[in-house]
């Protein structure tokens, strides 16, 4: 193994974390996204490191973990954190609606979160 090859590999570190609350893009915002909110003590964070993924029904959207992948290598324009919670994009296949957004893994309802995220 090269040298320099060792010093350019890059370490991920996965986190899997709770829904806490959502909120939607607002006036102007593409209506079939919804932000999922997640408790994040650090700093910041970088555009694209958290994913999701909900199930939906007529009454109903079921949200997952959100995984956060932080990559040892690279910089990125970090996103700053409000009242320590981080966001994630979940693209619906039909508006929100009046349908609840319910957490997966003990079925407990989410909270709309208000104000600028």
């Amino acid at each position: 193994m090269l040298a320099g090859v060792a010093a350019c590999s890059d370490h991920v570190t996965v986190t899997q974390l709770e829904p806490q609350s959502y909120r939607m893009l607002g006036e102007g915002g593409d209506p079939l996204v919804i932000l999922i909110g997640v408790t994040w003590t650090k700093d910041g964070y970088c555009p694209g490191q958290f994913r999701v993924e909900g199930t939906e029904t007529t009454t109903e959207v079921r949200v997952g973990y959100v995984t956060s992948r932080e990559h040892s290598r690279g910089a990125c324009a970090g996103v700053g954190t409000v009242n320590s919670t981080a966001w994630a994009d979940l693209r619906l296949t039909s508006p929100l609606g009046d349908r609840a957004v319910i957490r997966d893994s003990d079925g407990a309802r989410l909270e709309e979160s208000v104000g600028a995220p």
